[in-house]
């Protein structure tokens, strides 16, 4: 008496085919379901957060001046500032700050990166390797705070 019938290979087959197209549709509805559920947590926006968002923030320049370069550069990324080195002294991070441009202390819009121009003078270590002459970044205009519209 056999154990198997003769259209038991054919019923196989077709199990091993329908196989991945079960397995490819689950997993379709599992990420489709992922995405909604993470949809359904996000906040809608609302018109008090638009309007919040277009009022421009005032930035404070802060002295750098006197610093190494390298220190100097990273306090003003860090505030949110962009930068480029003016003369004939380029990037070199032992290089000092001489002056800078706007001074200390002035208040600025917040365009996106505002431009701070660094004038350095040649420090005592070694001017190894490449200077960075501006911040990799780069920078926006300079907009003082003084000429903001008031709403």
């Amino acid at each position: 008496m056999p154990m198997f019938r003769a259209t038991d290979g054919r019923a196989v087959s077709r199990r091993i085919i329908t196989l991945p197209r079960v397995a490819a549709v689950a997993a379709v509805v599992l990420l489709v379901s992922a995405t909604i559920s993470l949809a359904a947590d996000k906040p809608a926006a609302s018109k008090q957060a638009e309007h919040k968002s277009t009022a421009q923030q005032v930035l404070v320049v802060p002295d750098v001046s006197h610093q190494l370069f390298v220190f100097a550069s990273g306090m003003l990324e860090d505030g949110g500032f962009g930068w480029h080195v003016k003369g004939s002294v380029h990037g070199y991070p032992a290089n000092i700050v001489v002056s800078q441009s706007p001074k200390a202390g002035t208040k600025v819009l917040d365009t996106g990166a505002p431009g701070i121009t660094l004038t350095l003078e040649r420090g005592k270590a070694p001017q190894t390797g490449q200077p960075e002459d501006r911040s990799s970044y780069g920078a926006s205009l300079i907009r003082p705070a003084g000429h903001a519209k008031s709403s």
